[in-house]
């Protein structure tokens, strides 16, 4: 069976390759120099190469006026960091500090590369809501600016708003599984979409990594808890198989695990199989081991008394004597404190 190349990996390791090549062929100024170059062949292109030259108002006068058509150019416009809200559709929830921290100090070294897309605000006017950009607004807030560079967008909705979201992540970085888990539930809850099955075919994914992802959820609060702390360790698959673990685990041991998940990389086969171990063992009842005794009478069985290991103990016997039969059974009611009515 052949695998399927993983397109983004390869992308990952050749920029990495072409980077410390350069770092080795060129001194510092030089690779400044570089540096500069490649802004300036960006400045005024904020959507790429291949995308139209943008020009930067004075103002937000404009701010509506820059909607276009499809093929209009829109403008670059610079908006207070306080004016510029998050998506409430975003497809990531979740953001790590420390890529926060890297993004902020690139900022503060050669500012922001790439405008956000945004649309207006519904219900304030002047201000935007991104579409994306979220670590963006984060690290310029953390270098110490002010302003967001963005580019406004036409949307259709609030589920257009997700759905762009989405592909925006997907192209770039993509949002973990655990993001994508809490934003389907707030689709499905804001009655934007019916079910798994419409987030499904709205994202041409399959309706069964759509139920594998949702699953998440149904994890103990303290596993979701430290899922949140390094949500890009835990996969579909990784995620899934922990949420597989929990309905056989104990709750510490389940956190166990997923400490070793963070800090020794286990592969999705491993924990797969450490489910499928769990739940066999689980659904495998222990055999009981019976023992049975005669009721002997003159040397003829009369009865039988059968022990379990469970405690359960079955008793049978036939007495052909009435009063032999009678004067047992008051013995029993006796020793179990029985009236006539039960």
């Amino acid at each position: 069976m052949t695998t399927k190349p993983n397109r983004k990996a390869l992308l990952r390791s050749s920029i990495q390759s072409e980077s410390e090549s350069v770092e080795r062929r060129y001194a510092p100024a030089d690779v400044d120099k570089r540096y500069a170059a490649a802004e300036g062949a960006l400045e005024g292109r904020p959507l790429g190469l291949v995308g139209p030259t943008i020009v930067t108002p004075h103002g937000l006068s404009d701010l509506r006026a820059e909607i276009g058509g499809a093929g209009a150019v829109r403008a670059v416009l610079k908006i207070p960091l306080q004016m510029a809200h998050d998506n409430p559709m975003n497809a990531r929830q979740l953001y790590d500090p420390e890529t926060v921290r890297a993004l902020s100090a690139s900022i503060a070294t050669r500012g922001q590369m790439v405008p956000a897309p945004a649309v207006p605000h519904p219900h304030l006017p002047g201000h935007v809501l991104l579409i994306d950009g979220h670590y963006r607004k984060r690290a310029l807030h953390a270098a110490g600016k002010t302003e967001i560079d963005v580019v406004m967008q036409d949307v259709s909705g609030d589920l257009d708003m997700y759905r762009l979201s989405f592909l925006i992540n997907e192209e770039r970085n993509a949002q973990s599984p655990l993001d994508n888990a809490l934003a389907w539930t707030k689709l499905l809850k804001d009655g934007l979409i019916a079910d798994g099955g419409g987030i499904a075919e709205m994202l041409g994914i399959s309706p069964a990594l759509v139920a594998k992802t949702m699953a998440f959820l149904k994890l103990p609060d303290a596993a979701l808890a430290r899922m949140r702390e390094s949500p890009g360790k835990f996969g579909a698959a990784v995620g899934y198989g922990v949420y597989r673990c929990s309905k056989v685990m104990p709750e510490a041991k389940l956190l166990a695990l997923m400490e070793r998940i963070v800090t020794e990389d286990l592969s999705s086969r491993a924990i797969d199989a450490l489910g499928t171990k769990l739940e066999a063992g689980q659904s495998r009842k222990k055999k009981e081991v019976s023992r049975q005794y005669k009721i002997l009478d003159n040397k003829k069985q009369i009865g039988v008394i059968k022990e379990w290991d469970s405690g359960k103990l079955a008793f049978e016997i036939r007495l052909v004597d009435p009063k032999e039969r009678q004067r047992l059974l008051e013995e029993l009611k006796q020793r179990f404190n029985l009236s006539d009515a039960a």
